[in-house]
């Protein structure tokens, strides 16, 4: 019934378009919300025969589960979610209807400056190739997340031949604002002690990061899923947490003045005052 086929869903706050791709993911667009109100995610069968989604952004990335009825009409049915109550009325319809599918972006084969910071080496590091500099001269120059993305060229960090165990840093085209952000978003899942301020992080998923003493002054996490997030001893000052999941999530020594905690989930949160 679902597998290759798009899905129309009903509810009384939220429609939407969801094609469940033969491959387990899923592509999906929202009706009457923002025009780039679009999510991706994954489908399975449960082993009580329930339709499992589970969406990037959408529910906060939660899975949610649900027993599938016929309803009246053709292709039509009935989803209920755990607890008996309804959760959709779906119509079924063949193939990618609603033409949601998009072809995933061709892998790069080079390694960039801001992966290698993304495995902890800074550009200090990359680029140095005097082995004679003192190791206490480099380590002092620390070089911030996001400054290191935005300030200059990213390099293409490749091996020298006649020495394999130093890299040497060739110069390459500037990442674009979309490679930056997202970027970002994906170090921010463990970046202790990072520089984060005023970054857009908005609809992050942050489920468990490790921000533990980062400096987020100013930045956007609306509606980003920070669930059991470590915020601990955060800057987290003018920071917008609008809609945001902090279910769980730890603020204990943060610093949160003027911070934005609009229609934000703080169940269970540690240290909000």
């Amino acid at each position: 019934m679902v597998s290759g086929n798009s899905m129309h869903l009903e509810s009384v706050d939220f429609n939407a378009n969801i094609y469940l791709q033969p491959d387990g993911s899923i592509s999906a667009s929202g009706e009457s919300l923002t025009a780039d109100d679009t999510d991706k995610g994954g489908w399975d069968i449960n082993g009580a025969n329930q339709l499992c989604l589970k969406f990037k952004v959408w529910y906060y990335g939660e899975m949610k589960c649900y027993s599938v009825y016929p309803d009246a009409g053709k292709n039509a049915y009935a989803l209920f979610n755990d607890k008996g109550a309804l959760a959709y009325n779906a119509k079924v319809s063949s193939g990618d209807s609603a033409h949601l599918y998009k072809s995933p972006e061709p892998t790069k084969k080079t390694t960039y400056l801001r992966e290698s910071l993304a495995s902890g080496q800074t550009s200090a590091q990359a680029s140095s190739t005097n082995s004679s500099r003192p190791e206490a001269e480099s380590a002092a120059k620390t070089t911030y997340l996001r400054q290191s993305l935005t300030s200059s060229q990213p390099a293409a960090i490749q091996q020298q031949t006649s020495s394999p165990s130093e890299p040497t840093v060739i110069a390459s085209p500037g990442a674009s604002d979309d490679e930056i952000e997202h970027t970002v978003k994906s170090m921010a899942k463990n970046c202790p002690g990072c520089n984060l301020e005023k970054s857009d992080l908005r609809q992050a998923d942050l489920v468990g990061a490790n921000l533990q003493g980062a400096n987020l002054k100013g930045a956007d996490l609306s509606r980003a899923n920070l669930r059991r997030a470590n915020l601990k001893k955060a800057d987290l000052t003018n920071a917008d947490f609008t809609g945001a999941n902090l279910i769980q999530a730890d603020f204990t020594g943060a610093k949160t003045e003027n911070m934005i905690l609009t229609n934000a989930h703080t169940e269970g949160a540690k240290g909000l005052k």
